[in-house]
């Protein structure tokens, strides 16, 4: 890959140069290596997952589809609201594929994916567009966002969480929180399991990067404006915070940014370890507000593709670049869309 005038690349090869085979064994050792570091970062986690028992909250009849408010627990004594999209038409006798809908950091939070509201945060009514396809589609709240936000408290404000659970991280939380939404989905029989899919924005992003990395029931993942390079980022900072409160993602990756040393991985291993499953990563050019950096984006981008190559899996990867800056417009949304049908199994609605 030549060298751009400003940008050499910097980034570890995650194969070696020349290289165009990933054996079996060396391929699922490397991933295990970058899933084991990457849940390192997340932190301790939680003392024990609690049984989802979904419970419907309410009903309503949207003609297409039907929407129901619902609720399960992730961790005992946290309950996590959600919108459960169910076509009409869907059933345990005809199951459907089903996506995982992830919010950005919006107040609105999962009522955004329903196009509900006064700020989509580039959630847009994913979840209804994909429904009118023919997707159930599962919408929950972010664990510091809409109705799981205790009383008096900002949202995306951290601090309550690091109270109760110190050594944790709130990506490690935000991932854990998704699998149990994985769960909820496997378990409901008018959802075909084997076609499980996840899409999000910004926070959604890299929520459903992060999720695909350490789940393989994820079939197809779409992360919009949620990728950067934690190493040359200037804004790498961000993810680990040093004030209480807002987007203290990662507290293990501070002293790696203050010392000026590497992290222990970067985002183009994480998406690579999503190979030979389907991903589809949308960004923007230089313009984005959250991740101004684009110039390392080839670089990811060679990366990752030569991974799923040397897996005998081109085709499964895919991205998008834009000049729309941090946002998720109807353009690259009908792209996303498009590439979930056909990944999962859909026939492709290609008239909007």
């Amino acid at each position: 890959m030549p060298d751009g005038p400003t940008y050499k690349p910097q980034l570890p090869d995650i194969l070696p140069v020349g290289c165009t085979e990933f054996p079996e064994s060396e391929w699922r050792a490397w991933r295990a290596g970058v899933v084991d570091r990457f849940l390192d970062l997340c932190g301790e986690g939680p003392a024990e997952a609690a049984e989802p028992a979904l419970r419907v909250e309410s009903e309503v009849d949207e003609g297409a589809w039907v929407r129901r408010l619902v609720s399960y627990e992730t961790e005992p004594g946290d309950r996590c609201p959600a919108w459960l999209l169910v076509p009409k038409g869907v059933s345990a006798a005809s199951p459907a594929p089903a996506v995982l809908c992830l919010h950005g950091t919006t107040a609105d939070a999962k009522d955004a994916c329903l196009g509900i509201g006064g700020h989509p945060g580039g959630a847009n009514g994913i979840a209804v567009h994909l429904a009118r396809r023919g997707f159930v589609t599962l919408s929950p709240d972010h664990f510091c966002a809409g109705a799981r936000l205790p009383e008096g408290v900002p949202p995306y404000n951290t601090a309550f969480f690091y109270e109760r659970h110190p050594g944790w991280s709130e990506m490690g939380k935000d991932v854990f929180d998704h699998r149990q939404a994985l769960n909820v989905l496997c378990s409901r029989p008018e959802v075909d399991g084997s076609r499980l899919g996840c899409i999000g924005h910004s926070l959604g992003g890299y929520g459903t990067a992060f999720l695909a990395a350490v789940d393989d029931r994820v079939r197809a993942a779409v992360s919009s404006c949620g990728v950067t390079s934690w190493l040359v980022d200037p804004k790498r900072e961000n993810w680990s915070r040093t004030p209480p409160g807002r987007y203290k993602h990662f507290q293990k990756l501070r002293p790696y940014f203050e010392s000026g040393q590497a992290p222990p991985l970067d985002m183009h291993e994480i998406l690579a370890s999503i190979a030979p499953r389907a991903l589809l990563n949308i960004s923007a050019v230089g313009n984005d507000v959250c991740f101004p950096v684009f110039e390392p984006f080839a670089e990811i981008y060679y990366q990752v593709e030569r991974v799923y190559k040397a897996l005998q899996a081109e085709g499964k990867f895919a991205c998008h670049f834009h000049s729309a800056g941090h946002s998720f417009n109807a353009p690259p949304r009908a792209l996303a869309y498009c590439w979930l049908e056909m990944q999962l199994g859909l026939e492709p609605v290609l008239d909007g």
